[in-house]
């Protein structure tokens, strides 16, 4: 047991709302290496607009998410000719480090939701993201 170091929690409505990572979607990052001091994980949560589709990508570090609110497309594989599966709420997603994909909110009413994580990565601007469109 380690009674020096605190329990914290973060707000994920009071973070910075990040506009620029993957636009459309506003992203929350809300566990990095500047909000704690770990050095192994980074989590955020992704609001994805009626619509919103970000660029095929694929990171440096495993990548996983848990679709809040859907459902999503998930899209993996080849840029030009990704496979495309529709991904209920409730359901995880992980892409190992190197595995190309996106998601696309299919909705013209309602937003989706992801809560998102890299593993073995504090921070977004450690995750080695490429982004191959």
């Amino acid at each position: 047991m380690n009674s020096e170091k605190k329990m914290i929690i973060i707000n994920s409505v009071e973070v910075n709302k990040d506009l620029e990572y993957e636009p459309p979607y506003t992203i929350l990052w809300g566990v990095s290496d500047e909000t704690t001091d770990t050095q192994v994980m980074t989590m955020a949560r992704t609001i994805i607009p009626p619509g919103g589709k970000n660029k095929m990508h694929y990171h440096s570090c495993d990548a996983t998410f848990y679709v809040a609110r859907g459902p999503i497309y998930v899209y993996s594989g080849d840029p030009e000719n990704p496979d495309r599966q529709l991904v209920e709420a409730g359901n995880f997603c992980f892409a190992p480090a190197g595995v190309v994909h996106g998601q696309e909110n299919p909705s013209k009413t309602e937003v989706a939701e992801l809560i998102a994580t890299y593993g073995n990565c504090s921070h977004r601007d450690k995750a080695g993201t490429v982004f191959v469109q």
